[in-house]
């Protein structure tokens, strides 16, 4: 199933190694349906399953200040490609590091 817009949240982004803004991206099946995976560890296996309200208060309390990925896509991505974890760069324009 591909993902739709309204499956972004467009207001926190990351750039990838050619420049790529990339949305984080709600799950699309499993135990984290309809909901962002993060992960606060470097276990790879710890992410868990945040709604949009939950993810942005992490971000607005500082947990990602120091550590913290979130899976994400570019909004025009083909079907297939890598779903990479990344560490938040912006909200709403504001860097990640500026919060808490």
């Amino acid at each position: 199933m591909a993902l739709n817009k309204e499956d972004f949240l467009l207001d926190v982004w990351a750039f990838d190694d050619n420049g790529k803004k990339l949305p984080p991206y709600k799950g699309e099946r499993g135990a984290k349906k309809g909901l962002f995976s993060v992960n606060f560890t470097n276990d790879t296996n710890k992410f868990q399953g945040l709604t949009e309200e939950q993810l942005i208060k992490s971000i607005e309390v500082g947990k990602f200040k120091s550590r913290g990925t979130i899976r994400m896509l570019p909004l025009d991505y083909k079907h297939g490609c890598d779903r990479n974890a990344f560490g938040p760069t912006f909200y709403k324009g504001k860097h990640i590091k500026e919060f808490g």
